[in-house]
């Protein structure tokens, strides 16, 4: 009898030894941009370069948050981001001033090139909000851009753009498609002012 409880007792920690915790889903910022572009612009044969985003640390990692009655934060312990949401934004900006047209390049902030000007883009609000018992959700993405003559040391332009879109899920999943949203927007009307302000 002791040698059969030895066996199971065994085989039942193989048994727990050899679970996988399943893998966390991962997403991806991916919105759908409508950039306004120019035929013409002052900044035509000039260089900018594209600054480290300014974001709080949340946004610096893979981890995925929520906040419910704007009071208390949670993690969502089955989902993540495929990358941060800082780097993957970054990579967004770029590509909507590239879209742009307004300048002749666009360069990463480690580009060894000195460049005319420097767009620097910090991130006020980049949250999935719980509200009326977690019977709605929706996410705010806020976020300010100013263009600097970096020979001048003087600032250009600076604006804020907000956008505000409800959930389709009250999950990761609904709040991921209303990122994707709302930042597109914020991206096409930062692309109006660059074009506005490159005239």
């Amino acid at each position: 009898m002791k040698n059969r409880i030895i066996i199971l007792s065994f085989g039942f920690l193989l048994s727990a030894c050899s679970s996988v915790t399943p893998a966390a889903q991962e997403y991806v910022i991916s919105p759908s941009l409508h950039v306004a572009q120019t035929q013409q612009s002052k900044y035509g044969t000039a260089t900018v370069k594209v600054a480290n985003i300014y974001a709080q640390n949340s946004l610096q990692s893979r981890n995925m948050y929520y906040v419910e009655d704007n009071l208390k934060r949670f993690p969502y312990t089955k989902s993540q981001w495929a990358l941060s949401p800082k780097s993957m934004i970054h990579t967004e900006v770029m590509k909507m001033l590239s879209a742009t047209k307004a300048f002749a390049f666009v360069q990463t902030p480690k580009s060894k090139v000195e460049a005319a000007y420097v767009l620097e883009t910090k991130v006020n609000d980049f949250t999935q909000y719980f509200q009326e018992n977690d019977s709605k959700s929706y996410v705010v993405v806020s976020m300010t851009f100013t263009l600097v003559d970096a020979k001048k040391h003087t600032i250009v332009d600076s604006k804020t753009f907000e956008a505000k879109v409800a959930t389709h899920k009250l999950n990761a999943v609904g709040g991921v498609y209303a990122f994707n949203s709302a930042l597109g927007e914020v991206l096409d009307d930062a692309s109006a002012w660059i074009i506005e302000i490159s005239r």
